[in-house]
């Protein structure tokens, strides 16, 4: 069974007994679990839309605007050698949302202890951050 179709049941079966209206962070739990998963199923990487095969991550922060909030993530990632792909933040009513995909192919850090460093960070600037596969996502959205 290919990588993606087994992300489907499992998430189809988690989701389904999820209660309605979960906490987000009951939901990243599960998107957590589910690259655990993936990653102990195969050797092989996962299948992407890029054609260089690398795989790319989704960084989400949500929360009340301030100043620094961009830098702080910029400064994590650039530590820990991770690329930014593509970024897009915006502020209505002084909230603030910013989605960054990036590309971990050459991080010094595992993906588990890079999403540990920007939650951290999350923590520090008091926002809420969501970090998870480009493609798990993807897969996860279509279902």
């Amino acid at each position: 069974m290919d990588r993606e179709r087994l992300a489907y049941q499992v998430a189809e079966i988690l989701l389904r007994h999820l209660p309605q209206g979960a906490a987000p962070s009951a939901v990243e739990a599960v998107t957590a679990d589910l690259v655990r998963l993936l990653e102990a199923a195969g050797s092989e990487p996962a299948a992407t839309d890029e054609p260089s095969g690398r795989r790319l991550m989704v960084l989400t922060v949500l929360g009340r605007n301030h100043s620094g909030i961009v830098h702080a993530f910029s400064e994590v990632l650039a530590e820990a050698a991770v690329d930014i792909v593509d970024i897009n933040q915006t502020i209505v009513h002084g909230n603030f949302a910013m989605m960054m995909i990036v590309d971990p192919t050459s991080s010094k850090l595992s993906f588990a202890d890079l999403k540990t460093a920007l939650k951290r960070r999350g923590d520090e600037v008091g926002v809420q951050v969501f970090v998870q596969y480009e493609d798990l996502m993807r897969a996860l959205n279509r279902i």
